[in-house]
């Protein structure tokens, strides 16, 4: 139920993957309180944000790859929330693990909330298991949880197992697999242990988290009314829904095979499916790792939470913004590649630019020859025996620092002319992790696109991956501290 809020209790907040089938939801909990920015990559949002404080939702544009839009969409934020997970830039390109995208965004939305002065970070990432295994998945949402407190000592993390309810894949997934297989193959994964949590309970957490007095700062996980198993959690939803099914226990089918029928049978999307499946390779009991969050005592059952698994979303018009989400735009020509790298010992990431810089021309020597201003600010490289740079890259001193060295591609044979004029190189350190992520973003090439694909983006991946092994090898031969 609703409750209106006084004036000078309303709060700005900001809601990052707000058009997630989580975040969708939580728009609707606090917009009639609050006043809510809505962040999206689409161009036909505001580009801006009100200044007003009038409760309801607003949509802007926000590219959550770009430090300085993520600062701008920001300001002024009382809180904000973090619900991005492996989200896909709008490049036709894009290079690296999902792990690496999370990570720069992290560290975007990290530093920006550092500077906006945001008084609590809400992040919902998924419940740690206990022991050796820990999936690449949850390792990267406990990655964020990390960057994510290290510049805001006021965050909570949420972390969720499966979370059922309207629009979410877990629901979706786990109705059409029984839909659609009237014999289903159970692999060893589906007798692993959960407790589910209902949407409403997922997100009546998420808004008591606002709460900096009754809440502490730290991890806590949520846990559904129920521990049970995938398998049994199966055979409930084919009882509800009045199917006869048989289960099979079969224990010799592999992870990757387990995500190529599901992702088959159920048409979800094999990135959607990848990470479900990886979250059950173990037990995912709550409490194990962190204390159970204990703020809401609402326990949706299980079955009451899969009866709304399809129901249609409905779109809530509030005063004159709708909580609809603004459509994503069409995908530009556009790159986006991030590696990680580890990081030498007492490097900054000026130390790793400038050994990137002198690096390169020796590692593609004869082709290649460097040339630098008289300040040092611009660097050139340039085929040998050619007047004009391949590549033109300025550094920006004043948005860079210890841990983040910023290069603007001003020019250049390879980039395409009049393009994107914020086409940058970036390398940007973690440093309580020891590594360095290297990101080229929105470049567009000037080369026809399939020769790029086949000529200059896999020549970037190589040189990145001669470069990475050049900073490990020089990581082992330096002294390590006991």
């Amino acid at each position: 139920m609703q409750t209106s809020v006084d004036k000078s209790d309303r709060k700005r907040i900001v809601v990052a993957g707000a058009s997630g089938f989580v975040g969708m939801d939580l728009l609707r909990r606090l917009s009639n309180n609050h006043q809510v920015i809505a962040l999206t990559r689409s161009p036909h949002a505001a580009p801006e944000p009100p200044e007003h404080h009038e409760s309801g939702v607003y949509w802007i544009q926000c590219n959550l790859f770009s430090l300085k839009q993520t600062e701008s969409a920001l300001h002024g934020a009382d809180a904000a929330y973090f619900l991005v997970h492996s989200m896909s830039p709008s490049a036709r390109l894009t290079q690296g693990e999902y792990d690496n995208l999370d990570l720069f965004i992290a560290d975007n939305f990290s530093r920006a909330a550092a500077k906006a002065g945001v008084q609590r970070i809400i992040y919902l990432g998924g419940i740690q298991p206990t022991g050796n295994f820990l999936s690449s998945h949850l390792r990267s949402r406990l990655e964020v949880e990390r960057v994510l407190q290290r510049r805001c000592n006021n965050t909570v993390a949420l972390r969720a197992g499966l979370i059922l309810g309207p629009g979410g894949s877990s629901s979706l997934i786990l109705v059409r697999l029984i839909q659609r297989l009237p014999v289903l193959v159970c692999p060893s994964w589906t007798g692993k242990m959960s407790s589910p949590v209902a949407l409403r309970d997922a997100v009546d957490a998420l808004v008591a988290a606002l709460d900096l007095i009754k809440v502490a700062a730290g991890s806590y996980d949520l846990a559904g009314p129920e521990t049970i198993s995938y398998r049994n959690l199966m055979r409930r939803t084919a009882n509800e829904m009045n199917l006869r099914r048989f289960f099979i226990p079969f224990i010799g089918v592999p992870p990757q095979l387990s995500r190529l029928w599901v992702s088959l049978v159920t048409g979800a999307k094999r990135e959607l499916v990848s990470p479900l499946i990886q979250s059950l390779l173990v037990d995912m009991l709550p409490g194990r790792t962190a204390p159970v969050f204990s703020t809401t005592q609402s326990k949706i059952p299980l079955m009451a939470a899969l009866h709304q698994a399809e129901m249609p979303r409905v779109k809530l018009e509030i005063g004159h913004q709708s909580i609809a989400p603004v459509a994503a735009p069409l995908r530009e020509d556009n790159v986006v590649s991030i590696q990680r790298m580890p990081l030498p010992t007492d490097w900054t990431a000026l130390s790793v630019a400038q050994d990137y810089a002198h690096w390169l021309p020796q590692f593609l020597l004869p082709l290649l020859k460097l040339r630098l201003s008289a300040d040092g600010s611009i660097v050139g490289f340039y085929l040998r025996g050619w007047s004009h740079p391949l590549l033109e890259l300025e550094f920006m001193p004043d948005r860079s620092d210890a841990e983040r060295a910023l290069f603007i591609v001003r020019r250049g044979l390879l980039r395409k002319e009049n393009s994107n004029p914020l086409s940058r190189l970036e390398f940007r350190v973690i440093a309580h992790q020891r590594l360095v992520l290297a990101a080229v973003l929105d470049f567009v090439p000037s080369l026809p696109w399939p020769m790029y694909v086949l000529s200059q983006a896999l020549a970037h991946r190589f040189v990145m991956w001669r470069f990475s092994a050049r900073l490990r090898k020089i990581s082992l031969k330096q002294p390590h501290l006991k």
